[in-house]
């Protein structure tokens, strides 16, 4: 069973962070850390499964664009413009996500560099990677003729037509009404407490879902993350990467273990028999593990065997290293699509890499920028929708 970590953040990594493990839109476990630090704990189970990383909304600002650009980039260049003034900030210094909805319109997302580096180093201090990085209103259901608001005792989050907002109590009453006013809603759903609440908001009667506390924002907040139309932060400089460095390290590890275990075991018989024996043991098991990590299609082959094979090759290191630095750049230049996993098979020199994207013209994209490259990536098996995502798997190697 999958599960989903949420974090609900604080105005600060200091601050304390509302947490829970949901799965099928069950809270398995939650609670509250102290800070960002304090969830180091939960990083192992975490690992696993899919994070999201929810910003207070006073951070952000949300824009929509009726009849967005066609090409990324300049979606982003078109939106910053929007948003600008939004944060009082120089375009240099905001960090723009953006997103395609199904129904052709452009949501976009800004937030200060300086935010997100802090968030950046928050989240890497306590070994947690989030998948999904954006505002606590961004994950409220938009459309263009109804009105989303959570009442809080301090705060009123809200997504009025395709517009977000978060603010402070008294001004985000005042806030709330100028903008369903403003916006024509015909549709008002509110959540919170209607007997105490009883806010003077002119139109149609307010849909009242009832009162807000941890567990139903977690479970508001996790059905808009499994929905599509979500801008995700993890875009552009902050996107989530491959560590590339770090595949190809465990590939060389294995051959480097591999070497010292044939080495240390021609040794056993000269040195210390007992002492030396239980190291190449040791070491033997690490290489095994290492090398069904790296290579888990040569599961019964013996590692040394393999290693001696991958070493001997004149072409398969080097394949390998451009093969991962050729995709990597074209992931870069594309933008849209995370990683989940990377095999490499040593034998045929092939990458298979499963991949998650919001629209299916991502893929043939990336396929175009990687051609482009000289690589030939092919799709393994078909494209498929896994909530608000594309899922699928391509095969890559060198033409």
């Amino acid at each position: 069973m999958s599960e989903t970590l949420i974090l609900i953040l604080g105005q600060s990594p200091a601050d304390p962070v509302r947490w829970a493990f949901m799965a099928d839109g069950v809270i398995q476990k939650a609670d509250i850390a102290q800070s960002v630090a304090n969830l180091a704990d939960l990083a192992s189970r975490a690992a696993s499964g899919h994070v999201t990383a929810i910003l207070p909304g006073e951070q952000a600002a949300m824009r929509s664009l009726a009849a967005p650009p066609r090409a990324a980039a300049k979606f982003r260049v078109a939106a910053a413009y929007l948003l600008e003034d939004e944060l009082a900030e120089s375009l240099e210094n905001l960090h723009i996500a953006v997103v395609r909805r199904d129904d052709g319109a452009g949501m976009a997302l800004a937030v200060k560099k300086a935010s997100m580096e802090n968030w950046a180093d928050a989240f890497a201090g306590a070994q947690l990677s989030p998948d999904l990085i954006t505002a606590d209103f961004a994950l409220l259901p938009t459309r263009a003729d109804r009105a989303v608001l959570v009442y809080e005792p301090t705060r009123i989050t809200g997504a009025v037509g395709l517009q977000g907002f978060a603010s402070e109590r008294p001004m985000a009453d005042e806030l709330t009404k100028q903008l369903i006013a403003s916006e024509a809603s015909e549709e008002i759903i509110a959540y919170g407490d209607a007997n105490n609440e009883r806010p003077d908001i002119p139109g149609p009667a307010i849909d009242w879902r009832g009162g807000v506390d941890d567990t139903s924002l977690f479970k508001l907040y996790a059905e808009g993350a499994s929905s599509a139309g979500v801008p995700n932060l993890r875009q552009g400089d902050y996107r989530k990467r491959r560590d590339w460095a770090a595949a190809a390290g465990v590939w060389r590890r294995a051959a480097i273990l591999a070497a010292a275990s044939v080495v240390l075991s021609a040794g056993v018989a000269i040195a210390d028999g007992a002492r030396l024996s239980r190291l190449a043991a040791k070491l033997n098991q690490e290489t095994a593990s290492l090398h069904q990590t790296a290579f888990p299609d040569q599961t019964n082959v013996d590692p040394r065997s393999n290693a001696r094979t991958i070493l001997a090759s004149q072409s398969n290191a080097p394949a390998f290293l451009s093969v991962a630095t050729r995709f990597a750049e074209s992931l870069e230049e594309n933008g849209q699509i995370q990683v989940d996993r990377i095999r490499y098979n040593a034998a045929r020199g092939e990458f298979s890499i499963s991949l998650r994207f919001s629209d299916i013209n991502d893929l043939e994209n990336l396929k175009h920028l990687l051609a482009g490259r000289g690589v030939v990536a092919a799709e393994a098996g078909g494209v498929r929708r896994s909530g608000g995502l594309y899922v699928g798997e391509l095969t890559v190697a060198m033409s």
